[in-house]
């Protein structure tokens, strides 16, 4: 009985061999065609406009910037090429305009120039625009004078979409489906198929040249079903096979059963000096493993010991700790093919590694190196987690470029695809996750912090993490245990879905006035044009994006960096006065009066709206919020709830408790009723906008109506953090202020009958941070002064903010 189930089997897996053989031989040669003429429709394309304009007089047009005889040339392309749209000239580094036109390109088209700048080689074609009006096919070409002499700039080109369709005219109907793709995995965009399949999954594709589309086919299932004399015959033919095959399987079952022995053997000794010959295995496909194995030997971490695999690895000298393989070439068939070989592991700056992100100084513990070794890292744990595409983003620091490109070659030296959404806010990053289809994003930037920190903030899975997974890539780095292989690459444009998407969501009831401070930080490239899709007047400060911040840091909850912006609000008698932090996802406010409303008394007014339409929903705030925040959710029906601050912990609690809205004093206020529920500055602001377009009052009015004791804003105090953690333990033993209840969740929060103070470690720089609330001036000296003694009792060296 056992041998007429393995013989069914054998001739049931041999069956499906020989239909696959034939499947895979049904659509291809069609679909290799289609790719050729594609291929060809874009290399006549790109060599027609390189012939035009590759030659010293266009080279000179381009250099003096003669922006009326390059529309003449660009009028002159178009008649030449029907197909042709929109045609952009554009001298070296410049910004997004063509020649005279009032237009900008989009972030894709720009990306592209960008590539041809840098490469000097003809941008592979791609489609922009995608299911609008507007799709075009799209690359650039380098503009010089012939083919080896110096870039003088380029052409960014769109042509019909038609020209794919065009390619389909005299294909006949056939026995299964031909779709050209752009992309990679599920969410690829289909530009054009033909025919029909039942299928779900393809049977192959073939690349474009020149291009990122693939030619994706499906074949039509062969027929069946056999004839009483092929199943006779079938009936003999499985029991000869079936006896063949349990002869075979017992004889591999031992041959296996010895050869891992040997490899338990080989691993167990591992780096230690062996003599005699290497024993031969009984299965000639393990003869490459034991090799391995047999040479592993352990070095020490220098660059010198990086630099010997450089020709057999793809990735950066680090300094590495673990064993180093010696690998003859010809043990290796594809390098792109190694999933799981441990690939030396390396020593990472432990300081970085912080409660939910990691940070690090530029160019000092946050180099190229070390974010190629956490792009590997990180790609090996999106694997794990069953995730392929990898969303990456950066904020506006001058470190973005460079470490954005060690990050991704690291991403898919790991085997991970990049889809790169380019120099945007966080929360961008964060939207991209659930708009783009993959739910796995890393956004590369240094927040409110100055211009020489920048870090990373990883969601994975659709989980941002924080604490031990956080901790989890260092050791991952460190044991090699990181996967290998070759990811894909695409970039992609963001901006325009995300204000579509909240312009979607938010109506103003009456256009407001107001002043948007980006501090020079990346929001300065959304919020301007957000405002104004939603209807509002906007005046601008300081949205050119720079990366040193030359006008005052991009930390909204420190007063002296809202100024400018409360100036120009009484200036201005504006309605209401917005800024952001360096990446946006924090918000801080002014009213129309020109008064500083901080961000726990913002969320009052929004958890007043929220729970107008869903009352007994949760209301999160961290525990450097007032006081009265936990009155007034009450008062409007929620449940407060007050938790550690930092961005991860408190997505972290809203998943747990379901609560619709939450905010931390530091400006991060979460949504999940209408929206994401990840922090977001940008959406916070249109929020406030549509509850303040509601009221008849002055945004100053309103506010007025909400509770408010004397307070001060967060305080620094410069310290390493392990002199907080000591400080912070002292602070709380042997009931430091009997009078007060205390709340150590997160630092030291000593809470009083007229008032409260806070002592904790910052989770993102070397600072411990006070903050005070007094229902007079005197109960908040009164507070400062408890723990100025205290702390002064601890440390008398210390020189406090209060």
């Amino acid at each position: 009985m056992v041998v007429l189930v393995l013989a069914a089997g054998a001739i049931a897996f041999l069956q499906s061999q020989a239909e696959s053989s034939v499947e895979e031989q049904g659509l291809r040669p069609a679909a290799e065609m289609l790719a050729g003429r594609l291929a060809d429709a874009v290399v006549q394309r790109t060599s027609v406009a390189s012939s035009f304009i590759q030659n010293e007089r266009f080279v000179s047009l381009i250099r003096r910037e003669d922006q009326g005889a390059l529309r003449q040339e660009g009028a002159d392309l178009r008649a030449l090429m029907p197909s042709l749209v929109e045609v952009h000239f554009l001298p070296l580094e410049a910004d997004e305009k063509d020649g005279g036109s009032s237009l900008l390109l989009s972030f894709a088209a720009l990306a592209q120039v960008k590539a041809v700048e840098k490469s000097g080689v003809v941008s592979s074609a791609e489609v922009h625009q995608y299911g609008s009006k507007k799709q075009s096919i799209a690359f650039a070409v380098p503009i010089r004078e012939s083919g080896d002499a110096p870039l003088a700039g380029v052409a960014h080109l769109a042509f019909s979409f038609h020209v794919i369709g065009r390619v389909f005219d005299d294909i006949d109907s056939l026995d299964g489906m031909l779709s050209v793709l752009q992309g990679s995995g599920e969410n690829s965009l289909v530009l054009q198929q033909t025919g029909d399949t039942e299928k779900e999954s393809a049977d192959g594709s073939v690349a474009v040249a020149g291009t990122i589309w693939r030619v994706a086919y499906w074949n039509m299932p062969p027929a069946s079903g056999p004839t009483l004399l092929f199943m006779a015959v079938l009936l003999v033919v499985a029991l000869l096979v079936g006896m063949i095959l349990y002869f075979l399987s017992a004889k591999l079952s031992r041959a296996l059963k010895s050869d891992e022995a040997t490899i338990t053997g080989l691993l167990n000794t591992m780096g230690e000096a062996r003599a005699g010959r290497l024993p031969n295995p009984k299965l000639a496909e393990f003869q490459s493993v034991f090799k391995l194995l047999a040479r592993a030997k352990p070095v020490s971490a220098t660059v010198a010991a990086a630099s010997k695999t450089a020709a057999t690895a793809k990735k950066p000298p680090t300094d590495v700790v673990g064993y180093e393989l010696e690998i003859d070439s010809s043990l290796v068939t594809d390098s792109a093919m190694v999933e799981t070989a441990p690939v030396a592991g390396g020593s990472l700056p432990r300081g970085i590694f912080l409660t939910f992100d990691i940070r690090g100084v530029v160019g000092d513990t946050l180099t190229t190196n070390v974010a190629f070794e956490l792009g590997r890292a990180i790609g090996s744990e999106a694997y794990d987690r069953g995730e392929q595409e990898v969303i990456v983003g950066w904020d506006g620091r001058d470190s973005g470029p460079t470490l954005s490109e060690a990050l991704c070659r690291g991403l898919m030296d790991s085997g991970r695809d990049v889809v790169r959404v380019g120099m945007v806010p966080t929360p961008l990053l964060y939207f991209a996750t659930h708009f783009l289809g993959s739910n796995t994003g890393v956004m590369i930037t240094g927040s409110h912090n100055p211009p020489e920190y920048s870090g990373l903030k990883i969601v994975i899975g659709g989980e941002t993490l924080e604490g031990e997974s956080i901790q989890a890539l260092r050791e991952r780095v460190e044991s090699g245990n990181l996967l290998q292989g070759s990811g894909m690459d695409q970039d992609q444009e963001i901006i325009r879905d995300y204000i579509a998407r909240v312009t979607e969501d938010v109506q103003l009831a009456r256009p407001l006035k107001v002043v948007v401070d980006s501090g020079n930080g990346v929001a300065g490239v959304v919020a301007p044009e957000l405002l104004r899709a939603l209807g509002c007047e906007v005046v601008e400060l300081f949205s050119e994006v720079d990366g040193s911040f030359p006008n005052h840091r991009p930390d909204p909850s420190q007063p002296e960096n809202l100024q400018a912006l409360v100036g120009m609000v009484q200036e201005r008698n504006a309605d209401i006065g917005l800024a952001f932090d360096g990446d946006g996802d924090r918000l801080g406010v002014v009213d129309s009066n020109g008064k500083v409303i901080w961000p726990d008394r913002l969320l009052m007014l929004l958890a007043k709206d929220v729970l107008a339409r869903q009352p007994g929903s949760d209301v999160i705030f961290d525990v450097k919020s007032t006081r009265h925040l936990a009155t007034e959710v009450l008062a409007y029906g929620g449940r407060p709830i007050m938790s550690k601050t930092g961005h991860s912990l408190i997505k972290a609690k809203m998943k747990e408790t379901g609560a619709l809205l939450a905010g931390e004093m530091s400006g991060h206020i979460f949504f999940r009723e209408r929206w994401y529920g990840f922090d977001d500055a940008l959406y916070s602001c249109a929020r406030l906008l549509e509850i303040l377009s509601t009221e008849p009052l002055s945004s100053a009015e309103v506010f007025s109506e909400l509770p408010e004791s004397v307070s001060t804003p967060e305080l620094h105090l410069e310290l390493p953090r392990e002199k907080c953690m000591e400080l912070l333990v002292g602070l709380a033993k042997e009931r430091p202020f009997p009078d007060a209840k205390l709340v150590t969740m997160d630092g030291v929060r000593a809470e009083f009958r007229d008032g409260w103070g806070l002592a904790r470690a910052s989770n993102t720089t070397p600072v411990m941070v006070f903050r005070f609330e007094g229902d007079n001036p005197d109960v908040l000296e009164r507070i400062q002064g408890m723990f100025r003694e205290r702390m002064l009792a601890l440390d008398p060296s210390l020189s406090l903010p209060f």
